[in-house]
């Protein structure tokens, strides 16, 4: 016979088991929920990868692998888009005062610190929040997540945690892989357009790139991750239990996830304005 501290045992932050059919915010408000999914993810996430057990670490790398090889391609084009379009727009700016070179400049610390996490970070969302929203919505209107809860096993370990992991690693590999990409669109639209040569441009973007750039860019899309993990999944297992709200809870995921993750870049913007000096 199976007793009731078994199914709970799988579970680090106890979850009401009988209130689980109905939506969160009617459990005490989106905030509470949201916070024990963070705890509950972010602590299933440390288990899973510094556990030694077999098959410990093979839903993050399957979940990395798929994430990595379908953004990919889109944030090789969006990248060398951005940095011609930056070049252009910084350059044609400043061709009254004579001074275009600056454009190079722009490109080497903006694209680190902004362009490149915020757009890998809104291409994902594009791609991943709604899948991830829908995915678990789907379950759990199909009942398969109260069957996992039923079975003593949490989902948040199998099925979210995984997934938090995936965007952890991802987004950061993706954001120097896009720093990158920008700063050979803007090569390319100096170099071609500009008429700037290969040796000038690397010396005005040494002049202006430092490595406290870079580190606040992977900074960012440590947070990004966080929340676009954290809302497509609280959207998904938080749906209403009828196949017809799954395309809701995919939309929300896709607009809090945006407008979330431009909240959090500009507080981190104004953090770094009103501390100078601070990286």
């Amino acid at each position: 016979m199976t007793h009731s501290s078994d199914l709970a045992g799988d579970t680090p932050f106890a979850i009401p088991r009988r209130a689980d059919t109905r939506p969160a915010d009617r459990r005490g408000g989106r905030f509470i929920s949201r916070s024990r999914l963070a705890l509950s993810a972010v602590y299933w996430f440390v288990w899973l990868s510094v556990s030694r057990r077999a098959g410990g670490h093979t839903g993050i790398q399957r979940e990395f692998d798929e994430l990595i090889m379908g953004a990919l391609r889109l944030v090789i084009a969006a990248s060398v888009l951005m940095g011609l379009i930056a070049t252009f727009q910084v350059a044609y700016q400043l061709q009254s005062w004579g001074a275009e070179s600056i454009a190079i400049r722009t490109i080497a610390w903006f694209g680190a610190r902004e362009l490149g996490p915020v757009a890998v970070a809104l291409l994902i969302v594009a791609r991943n929040a709604a899948s991830i929203a829908g995915e678990l919505a789907s379950m759990r209107a199909n009942a398969e997540i109260d069957a996992l809860r039923v079975m003593g096993l949490d989902p948040v370990k199998y099925l979210v945690a995984p997934k938090l992991g995936a965007l952890l690693l991802a987004l950061p590999a993706l954001t120097v892989v896009a720093d990158g990409l920008i700063a050979l669109g803007g090569w390319l639209g100096s170099r071609i357009f500009l008429g700037f040569s290969t040796s000038f441009f690397v010396e005005q973007f040494r002049i202006a790139f430092e490595l406290r750039d870079l580190v606040v860019g992977l900074g960012k899309s440590v947070i990004f991750a966080l929340i676009i993990a954290l809302v497509a999944a609280d959207e998904g297992l938080n749906v209403e239990g009828r196949v017809a709200a799954i395309g809701a809870a995919t939309t929300r995921a896709v607009v809090y996830s945006v407008i979330l993750v431009l909240v959090a870049d500009t507080v981190v913007n104004a953090v770094f304005y009103f501390i100078p000096g601070l990286v």
